[in-house]
Order: C-alpha cells, then sequence, then structure tokens
C-alpha cells in the first residue's frame, strides 16, 4: 500500500512539474544546460500572455452564416401557392373590369332610353346620373355582400350571370313604359336579380330599373314605384331560401297573388278613367306573364345553381363507380361499411329534409383514404379534387374527418351517428356473428355518449331532430342483421 501510494503521488507530482515548472527546477536545468530556461516565479493575479506565434496569428472574423436551404416541401409548398396566387388576382381583374363596365353601360341604356322618349337635356343628365348612381350603389352592396358573407347561393365573386341580367333588365326597363302601367312585369325582375345575387343586392338592382321606367313613363310616379317596389319585395323575401327540395309552389302563390292585391288597389281603384274590363284584362296580363316567366327562370336557376351537380352525385353515388371498385378490392370489410353507412345514411337525411345525396356520397366517401395510406384528411382531400366530389358533401367530409373541425352541418351529424352504429354492430358481429344483439341498447349506449361528449356542441342539429333520427334507427332492427 504504501508502494502504491507513492506511485501515485510521484506520478501526480510529475504531471504538475509537467504543466508548470517550479523555480527550482528551472535553475537546475539552466545549470546542467546553460541555457536560460524562460521561466520565472508567476503571480496568481498575472494574466497569462500568449505566445509568439499565437499573439502573430491574425484575428479571424467570423465568417458569415450560409444561408439555409429551404427544406423541400417547404420550397413544394411556395410553388404551389403561386399559381393559386396569379388566380385570385386574375379573378379580382376581371371582377373589377366586368363591374366597370356594368357601371358604364348602365348610363348609355339610361341615356338611350331618354333620347328615344325625346326628353330634354336637363331630364336625360337626370336619369344618367341617377341609374349610374344606383348602379354604384348595386357594385358596393354586391362587395359588402362577398365581405360579410351574405351570399345564399354559390355567386360569391361570379357576377357575369347577376350583370347579363341587370343590364338586361334596365333595357327592358326602357321599353316597359311603351305598356300600361298595369302590364309591367317588375315581380320577375326582382326575383331574378335577387336569385343571382342575394336579398340586398336584388332588391337595390330592382328598385334602378323601376325608378329608370318610372322616370321614362313621366306619368303615376310615387304611386307606380311603390307598387312594384313591394311587390317585388315580396317575391324576393319567398324566394330567398331555395333548396335542394325545391319547393316553389307556395312561393308562386304567395307573389301573384300579393302582385294582383297591389295592381287591384293602386291602379283600378285610383284610377280617373271609369270601371271597364279591359283594366283587369292588363292585370291578368300582367300575372299570367310574371307566372310563365318565373317557371322558366325558376327551372333554369335549379339546373344551373340548385341541382348542378345532381349528374355528379348519380355517378358517385352508383356503387360501379370506379372509387368503390376500388376500395373493394384493397378491402372488403371498409367497403361494407361505406355501403351500409351511405345507405342508412341517405334514409335518415331524407326522413329529416336534409340534403340526402350528399349524406348518401359521404357515406359511400367518409373512408376513402385508406386508398392513399391512411384516412386523413389530406389523402381525402386530394381524391375529392381529383374526382371533383361536390362542395356540399366535401363539406361535409372536412367536418368528419379533420379533427381541427366542428361538426356543423345536420348533414354531418347524421353522417357521424351513422358510422358510430353501423361500425359498432360490425365489430360486435365479428366476435361472434350468432350473437343476439341489443339494438336498442347500443343506440341508446351511442347517442348518450355523443351527447354528453361535447361532439355536438357546435351543430346545427335541432333536438327535436336527434330524436328523430333515433327512433328511425331503432325502427331499423331488421336491416341490422345484413351486418352479420
Amino acid at each position: 500500500m504504501d508502494e502504491n501510494n507513492m506511485k501515485q503521488t510521484t506520478q501526480q507530482e510529475n504531471s504538475q512539474t509537467a504543466t508548470a515548472p517550479v523555480p527550482q527546477q528551472a535553475a537546475a536545468i539552466e545549470k546542467e544546460t546553460g541555457k536560460p530556461t524562460g521561466t520565472e516565479p508567476v503571480s496568481p493575479d498575472a494574466k497569462r500572455t500568449p505566445p509568439a506565434k499565437e499573439r502573430e496569428k491574425p484575428v479571424s472574423k467570423p465568417a458569415a452564416t450560409k444561408k439555409q436551404p429551404k427544406p423541400v416541401q417547404q420550397v413544394k409548398e411556395e410553388d404551389a401557392a403561386f399559381p393559386a396566387k396569379e388566380h385570385l388576382i386574375k379573378r379580382k381583374v376581371i371582377k373589377t373590369v366586368q363591374l366597370l363596365l356594368m357601371f358604364l353601360l348602365s348610363g348609355v341604356i339610361a341615356g338611350a332610353g331618354s333620347l328615344l322618349y325625346g326628353q330634354e337635356n336637363d331630364k336625360l343628365i337626370c336619369n344618367i346620373v341617377m341609374v349610374m348612381l344606383g348602379t354604384g350603389i348595386v357594385i358596393f352592396a354586391l362587395n359588402a355582400s362577398e365581405i360579410y358573407g351574405l351570399y345564399f347561393y354559390e355567386h360569391k365573386g361570379d357576377y357575369k350571370n347577376f350583370i347579363l341580367f341587370y343590364l338586361a333588365a334596365l333595357a327592358l326597363s326602357v321599353v316597359f313604359p311603351l305598356l300600361p302601367a298595369s302590364g309591367w312585369p317588375f315581380l320577375i325582375v326582382f326575383v331574378i336579380l335577387s336569385l343571382f345575387s342575394n336579398s340586398i343586392s336584388g332588391l337595390v338592382a330592382g328598385s334602378v330599373c323601376l325608378t329608370l321606367s318610372v322616370m321614362l313613363e313621366n306619368a303615376g310616379g310615387c304611386q307606380i314605384f311603390l307598387l312594384y317596389f313591394f311587390s317585388g319585395l315580396i317575391g324576393i323575401m319567398v324566394f330567398s331560401r331555395l333548396n335542394e327540395t325545391f319547393k316553389v309552389g307556395l312561393p308562386i302563390f304567395i307573389s301573384l297573388v300579393n302582385l294582383a292585391v297591389c295592381l287591384s288597389v293602386n291602379i283600378i281603384l285610383f284610377e280617373e278613367a271609369s270601371f271597364s274590363l279591359s283594366q283587369y284584362m292588363f292585370v291578368a296580363i300582367n300575372l299570367m306573364m310574371n307566372f310563365i316567366l318565373l317557371l322558366i327562370i325558376l327551372k333554369i336557376f335549379s339546373n344551373s345553381v340548385i341541382h348542378k351537380d345532381r349528374d355528379k352525385y348519380m355517378d358517385l353515388n352508383d356503387p360501379e363507380c370506379p372509387l368503390l371498385v376500388q376500395l373493394k378490392e384493397l378491402n372488403k370489410n371498409e367497403y361494407y361499411r361505406a355501403i351500409h353507412t351511405a345507405y342508412l345514411g341517405d334514409k335518415i337525411a331524407k326522413r329529416l329534409g336534409l340534403n340526402d345525396v350528399a349524406v348518401k356520397t359521404c357515406g359511400y366517401y367518409h373512408r376513402i383514404g385508406v386508398l392513399k395510406g391512411e384516412n386523413t384528411w389530406e389523402n381525402l382531400e386530394s381524391i375529392c379534387k381529383e374526382y371533383h366530389i361536390p362542395p356540399d358533401a366535401r363539406k361535409i367530409l372536412k367536418e368528419y374527418v379533420d379533427p381541427t373541425e366542428a361538426v356543423v352541418a345536420k348533414e354531418t351529424t347524421v353522417l357521424l351517428f351513422t358510422d358510430c352504429i353501423v361500425t359498432s354492430i360490425i365489430k360486435l358481429f365479428a366476435k361472434d356473428a350468432k350473437a343476439e344483439l341489443n339494438y336498442d341498447k347500443i343506440i341508446d349506449t351511442i347517442f348518450d355518449n355523443k351527447l354528453h361528449s361535447g361532439e355536438l356542441f357546435h351543430s346545427d342539429i335541432s333536438i327535436a331532430q336527434i330524436r328523430a333520427m333515433k327512433k328511425i334507427f331503432s325502427e331499423e332492427k331488421l336491416y341490422y342483421d345484413f351486418l352479420r
């Protein structure tokens, strides 16, 4: 032990002397070699002087930080964003040009109408200014409605149809004063302009057209304006919310009855001429004309706006659709789950008066993301774009699949319950195909869990609709046996 301790002590001393030689050692070295060591006692407070080489070495400036290359994914996202940005700029420019042309042409139409009726210069200027001012208000209403989301249908940012109808209505407003005041078909003008924009924009645009006719007519004035203004206002209100069911019978009846009352009170009862059947003849012609034009316009509106995706939905809801065939080849369990979810979802949506074709489509394709791996919204969204799945169905699928989205639409709520019930029953039968399941208990449990989980906190569905949906599920007990 003593030898080991001595060796360790010696090694420590040697290491210390190797690093910092003491004065005695320096003197001994000078005596033997005759050369000075240059080693002097160093005080603890002295600063270390760098060696000559180190002193002479120039101080290098810190190298400029190299710009790190962007990740490949970020570069791809930025590259993809450029075309989208250019497309938005192009759309904005086109929209601005269209609205500017509408503004200028409205003044041209008003001026041409004034010249046609031989009005003096002061009235001509007044008509042009009033119509262009009204058109400016229409443009403001369109932009304000776009900012505040006041469009009922898919016209946001796309005004070409509205502009065409508005300019045509202004041109017809020049012709209307050639007819008796009781024969002006302004009801259809107000309805058309509101259907292809929204209520406030349609009301303003219809009022501008009516103002032009009244200014050119030079008789009747305020009385005729109020007659057609209120009849047009009623027409806008009853046709403002058309959905997939497209029930137009009652709105047509209400608008025509209101027009008949307004015409009878304001023209027939207050006309200075004696009573005659010809007065009612023009009223009848006006009503018949508005009725026929309403049917034609509503048919066009149905095909171009309300049911424009009908053919696409028919293709997607065909069991032989290529997407469903791919799903069946990849995973039969997912395919049968989609088939059963689509059937029940469609049935419930019809009973609740919802968009049944969209719910059926979402029932088929709410798991279609598995074709690209996991059923994430990114995978599902790419398939939606590739196969042009309509916007209504895409919105429901996003709310259902994307975890960052809240369940808002009633159709999404129907899909949520339908898929959960179908999946639960299929899993229970997978464990025991001969099991006798208590379907009422399963349905009650699922509804209780969903209602207490907070998933439906933002949903638009009502308590009455939830109860009706639960009742429909309970009535389908015979169908659940097909899930074995």
